[in-house]
């Protein structure tokens, strides 16, 4: 993992001249949504998908498998995602967060067996999640126009590029050779239709139940972005997505 952090480090050479370029920030109050056509048309492909694969597939995972199983598959899930966490704290500068991110996946992976089990949490130490969408926002690039990816959903040319670099930089793809790689894609994978259970009600609310299924993702999307990146949003400058035309 730290050679991974080691050689990641000529990523701040990358992220200096990125910051050079950005303007920095927009002021996050509005919806920059160039593509929307290109999108809307996404986004019922991801609609239609949901409702023949993934939702049906939700529904069964959560009434055949045991809660505590559940449970166990995402707390593996997570602790997965721990040493990309780490790479990019380092890269933000935030070393603390570094090393108790580093710790806590040390004692979830050891005493929690291979993550199954957070005692990690009742130590005091939490989770702090971050991504490369975060690292770039901390260096100063704006997070650009709104995104709908296929089979994805919601995103933004930032979090678009934070995607592809943390799958790029994450340490465990590194180090963990085949076939015992492809099972972890594999259990991120069925986490996922657990989220999918976990989330039922606000997915089928955002889908199925709006007026506008489309303009409700992404207003949902954003706002949550922009409150974990602490970026202020002014709900007011925003469309309804729940408005109902008469």
């Amino acid at each position: 993992m730290f050679m991974t952090m080691f050689r990641s480090g000529g990523l701040l050479v990358l992220l200096s001249f990125l910051a050079a370029c950005a303007s920095g920030p927009k002021p996050a109050d509005h919806i920059n949504d160039p593509f929307e056509e290109t999108n809307r048309q996404i986004h019922e492909f991801n609609k239609a998908m949901d409702a023949i694969a993934l939702a049906p597939a939700a529904a069964a995972y959560g009434a055949v498998i045991p809660e505590d199983v559940r449970d166990a598959v995402d707390n593996s899930a997570n602790n997965l995602a721990l040493p990309g966490q780490v790479v990019n704290h380092v890269l933000q500068g935030k070393i603390a967060d570094a090393l108790q991110t580093t710790a806590r996946f040390a004692v979830n992976s050891t005493l929690g067996i291979a993550g199954l089990f957070d005692p990690a949490s009742e130590l005091g130490l939490f989770e702090v999640p971050t991504n490369f969408d975060e690292t770039l926002q901390v260096y100063g690039m704006a997070e650009g126009p709104y995104l709908e990816l296929p089979l994805i959903g919601g995103s933004t040319v930032r979090g678009t590029l934070g995607m592809v670099v943390d799958f790029a930089i994450d340490p465990l793809r590194q180090y963990i050779p085949s076939p015992e790689r492809e099972y972890l894609f594999l259990l991120k994978g069925v986490d996922l239709v657990g989220d999918r259970l976990t989330y039922s009600d606000l997915v089928d609310l955002l889908l199925y139940e709006s007026s506008d299924s489309y303009a409700s993702q992404r207003i949902a999307y954003l706002q949550n972005m922009r409150h974990n990146l602490d970026t202020e949003l002014v709900i007011e400058d925003l469309e309804d997505p729940f408005a109902f035309d008469y």
